[in-house]
């Protein structure tokens, strides 16, 4: 499971690279090189000159050890135009950064520093076109599944999920196209939609339903004591 220290120096990446290439950056590209899979932690793609630069995050020594892939004839720095590690500072001496792969650091208030600069590969092994590819899918997937999350969340976090009574629904009417959520029944098969000008009642399982909340017996019983306690302080004022 990827540490939240891992994940934050990814969106750093990120955000140093959109600084340096300008054009179409994103974390997570998949890609294959003469048969073999990679996923690129960050891809920065700048069109005008034609360049790529690859970063892999290091979050930690047993991480960067057990990684084969930059040693590999075909690791990251032959399919792009630069490769760095990006590591928290102090991590690596200059002198165990493998060939041809520059260093980059970061210190806690996320400050890059470039340490090693890396050694420009004039033919990379993937041509542009192809990165390019990956790293526009990659960027795309990466909006549509925070558009998803956005409207996806569970403001409980899960605590009431436990033998639920009802449950909320985010579902998209096969009419207007609406996308809104629906407290349900767990059981439930059909809904109908509440959009003032559609109304139309629809198959649930066949309108990307995507479950965001459940609320059990205890989530009531709360529900029911806040209530009372609301009647009880506007009785008193």
């Amino acid at each position: 499971m990827e540490s939240t220290v891992h994940k934050h120096l990814k969106h750093q990446a990120l955000l140093w690279l959109k600084d340096k290439m300008t054009d179409l950056c994103a974390t997570e590209v998949k890609f294959m090189v003469k048969r073999r899979k990679r996923t690129a932690d960050a891809v920065g793609i700048n069109m005008k000159r034609k360049e790529s630069r690859i970063i892999e995050v290091k979050a930690t020594r047993s991480d960067f050890l057990r990684d084969d892939i930059l040693r590999d004839e075909l690791g990251y720095e032959a399919v792009a135009t630069y490769a760095y590690l990006l590591t928290p500072t102090g991590l690596l001496a200059k002198e165990e950064v493998p060939t041809r792969y520059g260093l980059l650091e970061i210190d806690e208030y996320d400050r890059i520093t470039v340490i090693k600069r890396p050694t420009k590969n004039k033919s990379p092994k993937l041509k542009l076109e192809t990165l390019i590819k990956r790293t526009g899918r990659a960027a795309t997937n990466a909006f549509l599944f925070q558009q998803e999350t956005k409207l996806s969340r569970d403001e409980t976090d899960g605590v009431y999920r436990k033998d639920p009574v009802a449950v909320m629904v985010r579902a998209t009417c096969p009419d207007c196209k609406k996308r809104r959520p629906y407290l349900l029944s767990p059981e439930a098969a059909h809904v109908t939609c509440t959009q003032k000008s559609c109304g139309r009642t629809f198959e649930l399982n066949r309108a990307r339903p995507y479950q965001t909340a459940a609320y059990n017996e205890a989530f009531m019983k709360k529900l029911h004591e806040a209530a009372e306690a609301n009647e009880t302080e506007s009785a008193d004022t």
